[in-house]
């Protein structure tokens, strides 16, 4: 299977979340082509702030990816927040695939910035952006918490 295959059910993950007042964002996490966790945003409808989509898939995958450590891939249709990123180094993710970062709040840019004990290769993440970027944004856009951040001027439209 292709990114853009995978980052479709990741997309069906966000449009769930839409349905629940949450950040319409979804996660899969792939191993060997096969999916092994997938689930969306659920901050609101859980009152639970560590509920991102990232968060709740890594927690699902744990004991998979604890034995497959460095092999498996993430995709999510919103670049990772800060405490998502430092929990895929902690997972050994070895990619991270996305689709849009509208207000620059994400951190796959900490890749560079590591302290030297996550500068091991074993922590070594690679990234990928814009895969279904469109169709990532128009899922975004749809949400409730999306339009109170469009209306103070802290998400960029396109």
């Amino acid at each position: 299977m292709t990114d853009e295959s995978f980052m479709k059910e990741a997309l069906t993950e966000a449009s769930a979340s839409l349905q629940n007042g949450d950040w319409p964002i979804g996660c899969v996490i792939v191993l060997d082509d096969k999916i092994i966790a997938k689930t969306h945003n659920q901050v609101y409808s859980t009152k639970d702030k560590l509920a991102h989509a990232e968060m709740l898939a890594l927690k699902e995958a744990q004991d998979i990816l604890r034995d497959s450590p460095g092999e498996a891939t993430l995709y999510t249709t919103y670049e990772p927040c800060p405490m998502c990123f430092g929990a895929i180094i902690l997972s050994r993710i070895k990619r991270v695939v996305c689709g849009i970062d509208l207000d620059n709040s994400g951190a796959m840019h900490f890749r560079e910035n590591l302290p030297l004990l996550f500068k091991q290769d074993k922590f070594t993440v690679e990234f990928t952006s814009g895969v279904l970027a469109d169709e990532c944004y128009k899922v975004f856009i749809k949400g409730e918490p999306t339009k109170k951040l469009l209306k103070n001027g802290l998400v960029r439209k396109k």
